[in-house]
């Protein structure tokens, strides 16, 4: 309790607030997390601080997300060897957040939002026939886990992979909820070994679940209620704006 009462009241107020929207977006299309959260926290913190902030909810709605459902088995025998690779990735990229300055980590992922972001909008998919060779997985999973490592984002070129692979949607939301799982508990234990996590980020995570698992619940409202393209391409817009905002904070 001590350590929650010395937290600044704008700042748990603006992280809830965050998280809530987070969730509600995870809620709606089933992604967005992430992506949501790391990019609007960065406005508050520095980007290690707050790639920090967003694992401990990130490993137990992904932990949910993975076990619900029931293709678990199927999705492993197609994309292990995407796992095998992607997993010590990470730690590869874990050494170059910590050679990098936060201004460059920040113009990573900046750039990441703003490609991504145009790929959905343009609704441009790249599909590779041999998504099942064992190189071409290594290759996927040894570059998304170094991007993972570096800027705590999850979807590049894993969305390359996922695309490929032509899942199902719930499918396709439980091979991103094993991959995301995996991906945040490696980073949390990198952050734990580095003494990059105290506990006052461990409050300010385990703060952030609530409002998560109530915008998860008014996301999954808001699914009935708005078509989930224009969704998407709102989400995406917002992106790049804030693709380009995080570009302006690192040049000014």
């Amino acid at each position: 309790m001590q350590v929650i009462s010395n937290i600044d009241h704008l700042i748990l107020i603006q992280v809830i607030l965050i998280f809530l929207a987070g969730g509600a977006v995870k809620g709606l299309i089933g992604v967005g997390l992430p992506t949501v959260t790391l990019t609007l926290l960065s406005f508050i913190f520095d980007i290690k601080e707050s790639i920090s902030i967003i694992l401990l909810p990130v490993i137990i709605t992904n932990l949910y997300q993975m076990l619900n459902g029931k293709h678990l088995k199927q999705i492993i025998d197609d994309t292990k060897i995407f796992q095998i690779s992607a997993v010590p990735s990470v730690f590869l990229g874990f050494y170059f957040l910590l050679l990098l300055k936060s201004d460059t980590i920040l113009l990573i992922l900046a750039i990441i939002l703003i490609y991504n972001s145009f790929l959905g909008l343009l609704k441009y998919e790249i599909k590779f026939k041999n998504y099942k060779s064992k190189y071409y997985q290594i290759l996927i999973g040894s570059l998304t886990g170094t991007v993972t490592g570096i800027s705590g984002i999850y979807t590049m070129p894993f969305i390359f992979l996922l695309q490929s692979l032509q899942y199902s949607k719930n499918k396709a939301i439980q091979l991103m909820g094993l991959t995301f799982f995996l991906f945040a508990c490696t980073q949390f234990l990198l952050f734990i070994l580095y003494d990059l996590i105290s506990f006052k980020i461990l409050a300010l995570s385990s703060i952030a679940c609530i409002p998560i698992l109530l915008g998860v619940y008014l996301g999954t409202v808001l699914r009935r209620n708005i078509s989930e393209n224009i969704f998407k391409m709102l989400f995406n817009l917002m992106l790049v704006l804030m693709g380009i905002l995080l570009i302006i904070k690192t040049i000014f």
